[in-house]
């Protein structure tokens, strides 16, 4: 039965409200003392409140009473409470009065009453991949296998740079358009492996590709704008857009890419500030748009004045044929927006990637990027300058190529031996991922919690779907198993839609 404390304001049950534990990191005395900041703060105690003594409440919360005194003399320090000389601790008088609140430890944490303040509120997100930093199986939806990756060459140049006298000056302040060094070793890349010939001055170091379609949106987008995206499309992209305020102009997109025809039509009637494209294994379907559509956009974004954001997050894993050359190294107009990433071929967790564009862009870009990321982790993005610059890079891009490919023949040969029945796909020219269709009796919420349950990860297929897009569809990423877990993972996924 609770022992209740009469204060002057009403009767509490401290042994209730005040809770300890004895093996937490902080101090008995200072969880005490937090508690009662807490019972103050929600109203439930007031000002000039008298507080119990410190023999009554240690037995009550079964303590020390030398830590109930240690406890009071740490609320008087912090000014939340005051002593008053054969009369006790009082909750300090001069404390503005608060609404009382009066709530059990348990109640406060299930609160989930209405937010007392409102903001621009975000759509879906991507999938949990906390999940999929597990070590349980994981389908993905394309990710590179971090295996492969030369992390200890870049490591090492990490420590390298920073035990120099002159790297230390890389962990000062620098420029918002990222590591210079790293952006003349990009240069070069996109030089002999896409055809791109941009200056340093032209490009802007981000953290990963996402942060360069943010920067793009929040520079050519404002509230009521238009910008075209394909019927499917990346969801992050669509809802980065829709965050800047603009209206989603949705264009067909099928085995040739984005319909250019379809968005001609539209741009007939109604005035595009933008046009969003990933015509290299376009998110998620993974199909490569045709050089001539690549040419009519180029064409109408001339005589329409609109840019086009490409985004060529994989360009470097194309198997069957050599990649097309992107947009941007085929326009001579400057209308292009040029977005890659270094995070999507090497390692997700470490976010470079870079956008090119007309200077003055890419500088207004620089200043935005400052005002939510004062800049990039420079001595990261010297030591991927030193891998471009000593081959590091282009023999790792070559390596994973070959073993992807042949991870993706592997994958596409179960598909279709094991799941001829249920699943549709085409084999990716490239890209980490297979664009899976489902038969629709197929509940994919369901599989997706029966494999959790059997030790494998595998999406819903939500992320997916849009307004104008609800395919019963999934990208399965091939890239990032071993032959080993390829197998048990379809496997698992076999016994479960069989």
């Amino acid at each position: 039965m609770p022992i209740f404390i009469k204060t002057t304001a009403q009767m509490l049950p401290y042994k209730s409200l005040i809770l300890v534990e004895r093996n937490a990191s902080v101090a008995l005395h200072i969880q005490v003392c937090n508690s009662f900041i807490a019972l103050i703060t929600n109203g439930t105690l007031q000002p000039a409140d008298l507080l119990p003594s410190s023999r009554i409440l240690a037995d009550l919360i079964g303590i020390n009473r030398n830590t109930v005194k240690l406890a009071y003399e740490e609320l008087i320090s912090q000014g939340w409470a005051e002593s008053m000389e054969r009369k006790g601790v009082f909750v300090l008088s001069k404390l503005p009065i608060r609404r009382s609140k009066t709530v059990l430890p348990e109640e406060e944490k299930n609160n989930t009453s209405k937010e007392s303040f409102s903001w621009k509120k975000l759509g879906k997100t991507a999938p949990n991949e906390n999940l999929q930093q597990q070590t349980m199986l994981a389908i993905d939806d394309g990710f590179p296998d971090v295996r492969l990756a030369p992390v200890d060459v870049l490591m090492r140049e990490y420590r390298s740079l920073s035990r120099r006298f002159h790297g230390r000056n890389f962990l000062k302040y620098g420029s918002a358009m990222g590591s210079e060094h790293l952006r003349h070793s990009i240069c070069n890349y996109l030089s002999h492996s896409r055809g791109l010939i941009v200056a340093a001055e032209n490009i802007l170091i981000t953290k990963g590709s996402q942060m360069g379609i943010y920067l793009a949106a929040q520079l050519l987008l404002n509230n009521g704008d238009n910008i075209a995206v394909g019927i499917s499309n990346y969801s992050s992209a669509d809802e980065t857009f829709k965050y800047a305020g603009a209206n989603l102009l949705r264009i067909s997109v099928d085995d040739n890419g984005m319909d250019v025809d379809e968005l001609e039509v539209v741009l007939q009637h109604k005035k595009i500030k933008a046009v969003y494209i990933i015509p290299h294994h376009h998110f998620p379907t993974t199909v490569t748009m045709s050089m001539e559509r690549r040419l009519k956009l180029l064409n109408l974004a001339r005589e329409y004045h609109f840019a086009i954001i490409e985004d060529d997050y994989d360009f470097d894993f194309h198997y069957d044929n050599k990649p097309y050359l992107p947009l941007a190294g085929i326009d001579h107009n400057h209308n292009v927006i040029y977005i890659g990433s270094i995070s999507k071929t090497f390692a997700p967790a470490l976010r470079i990637g870079f956008m090119t564009g007309p200077v003055a862009f890419v500088e207004d870009g620089a200043s935005l990027r400052q005002l939510i990321d004062k800049q990039g982790d420079t001595l990261l993005e010297e030591a991927f300058a030193v891998l471009f610059d000593d081959g590091e890079m282009e023999r790792h891009f070559r390596k994973s190529l070959k073993i992807y490919k042949q991870r993706r023949n592997l994958f596409c040969d179960i598909l279709q031996s094991d799941f001829k029945n249920v699943i549709q796909f085409k084999i990716p020219e490239g890209g980490l991922g297979v664009w899976t269709v489902f038969d629709e009796k197929i509940d994919m919420t369901k599989m997706s919690q029966e494999a959790s349950k059997k030790g494998l990860y595998i999406g819903n297929g939500s992320f997916y779907k849009n307004e104008s897009f609800a395919a019963n569809a999934l990208r399965m990423g091939f890239a990032s198993l071993k032959e080993n877990e390829m197998i048990e993972a379809l496997g698992i996924l076999k016994t479960i839609i069989r």
